[in-house]
């Protein structure tokens, strides 16, 4: 916000409104912050649960593989 804009909220609404609105756009803006980074970790945790399910489901049929040769 530009001084010319906060000076006419003050003066249309009041200093409490005015700082309180002030307040909330800037918690927004940390908010919409923190939710982005939040996303990319999410993303990067799903990507790594499915390469860690993938080698445990590679693994495991590797293994039955072994132990099926073993007993022939």
């Amino acid at each position: 916000m530009d001084m010319q804009t906060m000076i006419q909220l003050v003066g249309n609404v009041g200093f409490p409104i005015a700082l309180s609105l002030i307040l909330l756009q800037t918690i927004l803006v940390k908010f919409n912050k923190q939710m982005d980074g939040l996303e990319k970790r999410l993303l990067q945790l799903d990507k790594t649960m499915n390469m860690l399910v993938r080698t445990f489901h590679q693994n495991g049929l590797n293994s039955t593989i072994q132990v099926e040769k073993k007993e022939n």
